[in-house]
C-alpha cells in the first residue's frame, strides 16, 4: 500500500508542477499582451496630440484669416466713425506680469479704441475684451486720461451674445453683404472658355 500512495503522490507534484508551468505561460502571454496593449495606447496617445496640433493649428489658421478680412474694414471703421487719426494691428502692451496683445488699437485726440477679432461671439471674447481693458487702463504707458472704448468684432454671433456685448457698453463689428469686392486691373481680358 506503501507504494500506491508513493505513486499517487508523485502523479500529484507533476500535475501541481505542469499547472505552475501553464500558469507561467498564461502569464507571460498575458504580460506580452499589456505591453502591446501599452505600446498601442502610447502610439494613440501620440496621434491624439498630434491631432489637437493639428486642429489647434487650423483654429489658428482661421483666426488669423479672420483677423485680416476684419482689419482694412476696422480701419475704415476707426478713421470715419471715431476719428482715429492713428491705429495699429497687434497691438502689445505689458500689464501685471503679463503681455497683451490687442488685435487693432486706435488713436483719436480724445479716446483710445481696443478692438478684439474673433471667428464666433461668445461669453469668453467679452470676458477677456473687459479683463484686456482693465489692464490697459490700470498699466499701459499710453493710458493717459483719455476715455477708453472696447469693439468685438465677430463674423459668426447669435442674437444672445451680441444682446451681452451691448449690455456689456462695448461696440459691435460684424461681416456685411460687401465684404468681398471683385479687383478688376485697367486691360484686364479675361479669357473666354
Amino acid at each position: 500500500m506503501a507504494e500506491i500512495s508513493k505513486k499517487t503522490e508523485k502523479l500529484d507534484f507533476e500535475k501541481v508542477w505542469l499547472m505552475f508551468k501553464e500558469t507561467d505561460r498564461k502569464f507571460q502571454e498575458t504580460d506580452r499582451a499589456m505591453k502591446e496593449t501599452d505600446r498601442k495606447q502610447k502610439e494613440t496617445d501620440k496621434q491624439i496630440k498630434e491631432l489637437g496640433k493639428q486642429i489647434g493649428g487650423l483654429g489658428n489658421k482661421f483666426g488669423n484669416f479672420t483677423e485680416h478680412l476684419f482689419i482694412p474694414s476696422i480701419v475704415n471703421i476707426l478713421e470715419n466713425e471715431f476719428n482715429c487719426t492713428e491705429h495699429f494691428a497687434y497691438y502689445n502692451f505689458q500689464g501685471n506680469g503679463k503681455t497683451y496683445e490687442i488685435d487693432v488699437f486706435g488713436i483719436s485726440e480724445t479716446a483710445y479704441y481696443l478692438i478684439e477679432i474673433k471667428n464666433t461671439l461668445n461669453d469668453e471674447a467679452i470676458e477677456q475684451l473687459t479683463r484686456t481693458i482693465l489692464e490697459f487702463k490700470e498699466h499701459s504707458k499710453v493710458a493717459n486720461g483719455k476715455d477708453t472704448y472696447g469693439i468685438i468684432a465677430a463674423a459668426i454671433y447669435h442674437k444672445d451674445s451680441l444682446k451681452k456685448v451691448i449690455d456689456s457698453g462695448l461696440y459691435f463689428i460684424s461681416t456685411a453683404n460687401d465684404i468681398a469686392k471683385l479687383k478688376v486691373p485697367k486691360g484686364f481680358k479675361p479669357k473666354k472658355w
